[in-house]
This record gives C-alpha cells, sequence and structure tokens, in this order.
C-alpha cells in the first residue's frame, strides 16, 4: 500500500510540475546523443578497426591495444604530464574561487561589485584561440610585455615558449585566470543559501568577521565544497581538469613536447593524425574507467569523514 501511495505521490508531482520537465527534455536528448550513443566506439578498443569494414566488421584482438600502450613511453610520458598540470592546478586553483566568492560577497552592494564580477567572469567567454595568442604575445621572447619589463628590471629575456620546463607554469596561471571568475557562481549561489538570521545572532553575540567565517560562512558552502571537490578529483587526468584540450592545443608547440603532451592531446595524436582508431580508443577507455574510480572513491571518503557525498 504504501509503495502505491509513493507511486501516487511521484505521479500527482511530475504532473504537477510537467512544464518544468519539458524544459529538460532538450539536455536529456544532448546527453544521450552525445554522450551515451558515442560510448558504442568502446568496441574499437578490442579491434583492429578498419574505417572501411567498419565497427562491426573489423578483426577482434582482444587487449593487445592495452598492452601495447602501457608499454608506450610516449603514454607514460603524457600520463606524467596530465598529473602533475591538473593536480596543481587543483591544489593551487580549486581553493581561490572559494576566497573570491567570499571576496565578493562580502562586499557592500554597489558598482564595484557588479564591475568586479563582471571582469571576473569575462575570461570564461574569451575563445582559447584568443587566449593562446594573447600569452604568445605577452610571453614573446623580444616583443613581449613580460620580457620587457624582466629587461627594464636589468634581467636577461625569457624564452618561455621554447623552454619545456616553463609550460606548465604557463599553462596552469593561464587556466587558473580564465576560469577563476566563472567558478565562483557556485559559491556564491551556496553563500546566497546561507540564513541570514545566523549573521545577526553571531553579531548580537559579538562575534567578529573572522569567527563568522570561520563558524557560519564555511560550514555554510562546505556540503558545496565537498561535491565540487570530489567533481574536480574525477577530473584529474582527463580534458575536464586543470588543463582542457582546447588549452593544451593552443599553448604548446614542438619545443615543448616533452612537458606539455597531456593524455588527451595523445589520444587525439593517436587517433586522429595518425589514424590510429582503435589504440587511441583504447586509452580513452582506461582513462574513462579511473576517472569513475577517483569519482567513486572520493566520494566514500567524503561520506565517511564529513557525512555527506555527490551520490
Amino acid at each position: 500500500m504504501k509503495l502505491l501511495r509513493n507511486r501516487e505521490q511521484l505521479k500527482r508531482e511530475i504532473y504537477r510540475y510537467r512544464i518544468m520537465y519539458l524544459f529538460l527534455v532538450p539536455a536529456i536528448i544532448a546527453v544521450v546523443v552525445f554522450s551515451y550513443v558515442p560510448m558504442v566506439g568502446v568496441l574499437m578498443s578490442f579491434q583492429d578497426y578498419d574505417i572501411v569494414k567498419g565497427l562491426f566488421g573489423s578483426e577482434w584482438v582482444g587487449l593487445k591495444h592495452f598492452k601495447e600502450f602501457f608499454s608506450d613511453s610516449g603514454f607514460w610520458s603524457a600520463l606524467k604530464n596530465t598529473l602533475a598540470i591538473n593536480g596543481l592546478s587543483i591544489l593551487i586553483g580549486f581553493p581561490l574561487p572559494i576566497i573570491l566568492a567570499i571576496a565578493i560577497f562580502s562586499m557592500k552592494d554597489g558598482i564595484f561589485k557588479k564591475v568586479t564580477q563582471t571582469i571576473s567572469y569575462l575570461p570564461h567567454f574569451v575563445s582559447w584561440v584568443v587566449v593562446g595568442g594573447l600569452v604568445y604575445k605577452l610571453l614573446d621572447v623580444d616583443t613581449g610585455a613580460i620580457n620587457n619589463f624582466i629587461k627594464t628590471l636589468g634581467g636577461e629575456p625569457i624564452a618561455f615558449f621554447r623552454e619545456p620546463l616553463w609550460f606548465w607554469v604557463i599553462i596552469i596561471v593561464t587556466c587558473i585566470w580564465k576560469e577563476l571568475g566563472w567558478n565562483t557562481i557556485i559559491y556564491l549561489a551556496a553563500l546566497s543559501g546561507i540564513d541570514a538570521e545566523q549573521y545577526e545572532a553571531a553579531l548580537v553575540d559579538g562575534a567578529n568577521k573572522r569567527q563568522r567565517l570561520w563558524y557560519i560562512t564555511l560550514p555554510g558552502i562546505m556540503p558545496v565544497v565537498g561535491l565540487m571537490l570530489i567533481m574536480t578529483i574525477g577530473n584529474l587526468i582527463n580534458a575536464n581538469g586543470g588543463a582542457s584540450f582546447d588549452a593544451v592545443y593552443n599553448l604548446r608547440n614542438a619545443l615543448t613536447a616533452s612537458m606539455s603532451d597531456t593524455l588527451d592531446y595523445y589520444i587525439f595524436s593517436q587517433g586522429i593524425q595518425h589514424n590510429e582508431y582503435s589504440y587511441a580508443a583504447s586509452i580513452g577507455l582506461v582513462q574513462g574507467l579511473v576517472s569513475l574510480f577517483l569519482v567513486i572513491t572520493a566520494n566514500r571518503v567524503s561520506r565517511k569523514t564529513r557525512g555527506y557525498g555527490a551520490f
């Protein structure tokens, strides 16, 4: 009886909000078409895929491609670069949107607050092609503003894009700058959800700004912070991490390849440039499985330590 009542209640709720559910239809279709349908391509990982024979006519080779890339030095170099760039981006870049969101939230409503928010959001909407060109101009060894400043101080100009060791610094700083303001939106929404009466009660009790921050603001947004951290850890080895494929593609060059070729660029290089479709698909499959494992592990750790998780 209870199950029937729950079903009837669910039907009433769906009917009540039917217009809102209709708005979800385009998003659901997009996810199915662009996320689930392409998963059929996973079959290529176990084949010597032939574009003429097609997906169901190509020869099956089992784990051949998995054995190949695990013994490929190029794969391990790309994995090292991916973990280093994304790991440092998370370590340095994850707390910054939280700090910026708290700073913006603490400002009085006015023109300055709106301008600050707008300026911080704008880089997100700039194409990586434009950002890449801008960074190249700023760091040019002869005419770049950064090197001109170094020469003004009496130093020697630095060939940033000819020295592989500089690439990690360049891409991490650029990615953080580009996405910093955009990532604050979620935290600002979480801050807006904190009951204002808590701050009023704290003021009455004589709590200062630091105490209100420590005992009200941070605990109030901690579930959102935990959720974002779980999702961020899941992106540790893929293009949604600190350095997206677009960022690497537009900032790398042949001279910095040893430090700039990430897993996503390596998959692109093998699959598109060298037509090794099955080899690239096998790496992509392992990459996806590792990301899933990281998300599940981070979620379980969060549930045990904090009492809540993403799912």
